[in-house]
């Protein structure tokens, strides 16, 4: 078990013996990753801090079923990854698009802070950095997933084989045609 697995495991027993502020250092450690991966999935701003937030209370509320069997972050990814493909299944049947914390229980307030005026976040051009994130939108949904699980979230191929419950092979093959493709139609629009 590797030092940020241990670390994790030390913060949700915290959770688990009653001190539900310790999550906080789940999130802080995952905000950003998560974040993104919703943001390039749902592609609203606002909502996709609401349902980052939802996956976080989904998960601390999840906490007791974690059995250990995988490392913490691989468990998160699948509930995260698999909470976006109901999200866009449910929104592209019923065109539904607020999600909200109907939960009565204040035992917790979790916000994820809206960081949109910092000006690191602008290094990239933003033309160039829609044409890449319409280009990465636009790709079949079993690369787009893949890729970004890969490229923007740094999961390994295993991380990814588990959480999408695909072999091995499988995750490779996906990820070289997906990056083969993504290639190509930026080479199309002249951004390489």
């Amino acid at each position: 078990m590797s030092n940020s697995d241990s670390d994790d495991i030390k913060v949700i027993d915290k959770v688990l013996a009653g001190d539900i502020n310790a999550f906080a250092e789940i999130i802080e450690k995952y905000k950003d990753k998560t974040f993104n991966y919703v943001y390039s999935q749902i592609n609203d701003y606002d909502e996709a801090l609401d349902i980052t937030q939802e996956i976080f209370i989904m998960t601390m509320e999840a906490l007791r079923s974690f059995r250990r069997e995988s490392k913490f972050s691989t468990w998160f990814y699948s509930i995260m990854v698999n909470y976006c493909k109901n999200y866009r299944k449910k929104s592209s049947r019923y065109n539904v698009v607020p999600i909200n914390n109907t939960r009565g229980d204040g035992d917790y307030d979790l916000q994820i802070a809206d960081e949109r005026e910092n000006p690191e976040r602008e290094v990239i051009t933003k033309d160039s950095l829609r044409i890449i994130k319409e280009e990465i939108n636009g790709l079949p949904e079993d690369y787009r997933e893949i890729l970004l699980l890969r490229d923007i979230q740094g999961l390994s191929y295993n991380e990814i084989a588990e959480i999408l419950d695909i072999s091995l092979p499988n995750v490779k093959v996906r990820i070289h045609r997906g990056r083969e493709f993504l290639k190509n139609r930026l080479l199309e629009r002249g951004l390489l």
